[in-house]
């Protein structure tokens, strides 16, 4: 096993003013620029993802922005080193911030899980590297915080001849970054983490797994205590493949986003499944039209409710994908769905509750000659309306 603490190689990027209120804003450069996460900050919001435009290798570094409530650009700085590197998920940590990646510039022969904490102009204050075996490759995915205990969870693959191997990981830092604890978890078949909530009792995660019976992949989630052994289980799914990709508590339970392969006619739907709190099935809904659609983010409210955010083919008006918002209610019922886009495919892979009560989601739009893509930022009402 090897946890590695280093040195942060990091870039500042420039300044710019936006208008205030509802807005729709891109970030970047000449090259691909994706946004994952996004976290709420006292005045504002910092999104995290990768940059290939402002990288002097030509290869991905992670890269983080700093907005105030009105969309106005505070900083931007990418983080890595000589080869690809990202966050996929950030969180705030008092004035801090703190995000967890993937990175090949540091650690193993392939890639290693990748955590960086700042500070709140952006200036990082450590940077630790996890991997267990140097012929696998780690995944960092997800971030929950208990005031300043920090918890991050991926997962690795071993690659074998025929085959590969899928186990999932959280550890424990301190505030300083050091290891405080590490658990794994370890079956015959695949399991993958993609995303991973701090609850009072431990922790609630959510992924895929081939663990029960079908070989394509069930949406996966369970519920670990605060030592990471696993207080319940349960997996969700058909004939095909089925992945959750973001989990949130709500009142009553805790709802799984993701896809589906199983039910539509050859396409992918948007996949919801609600549980209680000790893991019993409530519900499961599937959204979306003809064509392949998918969830990659939500957010819980206060009255149970629940915002998604994702992909749309079947609702695009013209070919390719679109942003896709909608609101569900505490049973699933559908209260509201917005399409955004511009020319070519884009993609919402995350949202916060705004200052205001609406909703700023974060991903990526493509342009139609190039087809690179820039980090977008857009926030609408709390009706899910830009305009």
């Amino acid at each position: 096993m090897r946890f590695v603490k280093t040195i942060v190689s990091v870039a500042f990027l420039g300044i710019s003013a936006l208008e205030a209120g509802n807005f729709s804003r891109l970030f970047g450069g000449d090259e691909d620029d994706i946004a994952y996460s996004v976290a709420k900050t006292k005045n504002g919001y910092i999104v995290a993802g990768k940059s290939e435009s402002f990288s002097k290798h030509r290869d991905f570094d992670a890269y983080v922005v700093m907005i105030d409530k009105d969309g106005n650009k505070l900083w931007s700085k990418i983080y890595g080193g000589d080869d690809d590197d990202n966050a996929r998920d950030v969180a705030v940590v008092g004035d801090d911030a703190v995000f967890v990646g993937t990175s090949e510039s540091f650690g193993s022969e392939r890639n290693a899980i990748y955590t960086v904490r700042t500070d709140a102009k952006g200036s990082p204050k450590w940077q630790t590297i996890y991997f267990r075996d140097e012929d696998d490759e780690y995944f960092g995915r997800a971030v929950c915080t208990k005031g300043q205990r920090l918890f991050f969870g991926g997962y690795d693959r071993h690659l074998g001849f025929f085959d590969e191997e899928r186990d999932i990981y959280l550890y424990e830092t301190d505030e300083l970054g050091d290891m405080r604890g590490l658990f794994r978890i370890a079956t015959k078949e695949e399991e993958s983490l993609n995303d991973m909530i701090c609850t009072q009792e431990g922790f609630v995660i959510a992924g895929m797994s081939d663990n029960f019976g079908d070989d394509d992949g069930d949406l996966y989630l369970a519920k670990l205590d605060t030592h990471g052994k696993i207080v319940w289980q349960i997996a969700f799914g058909g004939t095909d493949e089925e992945r959750a990709n973001a989990v949130v508590e709500t009142t009553d339970g805790y709802v799984a986003v993701g896809s589906t392969e199983s039910f539509g006619l050859n396409y992918k739907d948007i996949y919801v499944v609600k549980t209680d709190k000790k893991g019993r099935f409530l519900w499961q809904r599937r959204y979306g039209g003809s064509r392949d659609d998918e969830a990659f983010g939500a957010i819980a409210l206060k009255d149970g409710s629940v915002v998604i955010t994702g992909r749309s083919e079947s609702f695009s008006r013209r070919k390719g994908f679109e942003l896709y918002l909608a609101k569900i209610d505490r049973d699933g019922r559908l209260l509201w769905e917005r399409t955004y886009g511009g020319e070519d495919d884009d993609a919402g892979y995350d949202l916060v509750e705004a200052h205001d009560g609406g909703f700023v989601i974060v991903g990526e739009r493509q342009h139609a000659v190039s087809r690179d893509s820039d980090l977008w930022i857009l926030k609408t009402d709390k009706n899910g309306r830009y305009r």
